[in-house]
């Protein structure tokens, strides 16, 4: 072996360690991207409310979803109040007022009442400019709750989707969980 071989030998690195280098950034690319793509959810939704643009908003909720929990979550609330009425009148009521449930549901799920989650403010009245103060709060792996800064305990709760999130519930502490 000539002294060139020789040398070329010794700079040239060996394939397995660089495919392994390779290896070891793509995952550490797919660690950070899997770490931080709830908060990427998080600044999309509160752009989308924003804007108020709700073809936006469906990238990033399951809008029939949240919907449907959140009208058993009001109905089973209401069962329960009616049921704690010893008169009668609760059950009497409760024709009266099931039917709101999904009028309710409807004002609420909009880019306005979304952005009122939190904040104490009426649905229609939300401050489209409020969703800036939205944190986020991981709750497990595949888990997090996006809330109002002052208020940790009801927003939007995400679910992971694959490498993606998407919000499946609201979550309104006076509701029963």
């Amino acid at each position: 072996m000539n002294a060139e071989t020789q040398e070329k030998a010794t700079t040239t690195p060996k394939k397995p360690v660089v495919w392994l280098a390779l290896l070891a950034g793509v995952l550490l690319l797919l660690l950070a991207y899997v770490w931080f793509s709830p908060y990427l959810t998080l600044r999309g939704i509160q752009q989308a409310i924003q804007n108020n643009n709700p073809s936006a908003l469906e990238r990033y909720i399951d809008f029939p979803r949240v919907r449907e929990r959140l009208k058993a979550d009001l109905n089973r609330a209401l069962v329960e109040q009616a049921s704690q009425d010893q008169s009668g009148f609760g059950a009497l009521g409760l024709l009266f007022v099931a039917p709101l449930v999904d009028q309710m549901v409807n004002v609420f799920v909009t880019p306005e009442g979304l952005a009122s989650i939190g904040t104490s403010q009426e649905p229609q009245q939300g401050n489209l400019e409020a969703v800036r103060d939205w944190r986020l709060k991981r709750q497990g792996f595949s888990r997090a709750l996006l809330h109002h800064k002052d208020n940790p305990d009801e927003g939007l709760l995400m679910e992971r989707r694959g490498l993606g999130w998407k919000v499946v519930q609201i979550q309104i502490k006076t509701l029963p969980q």
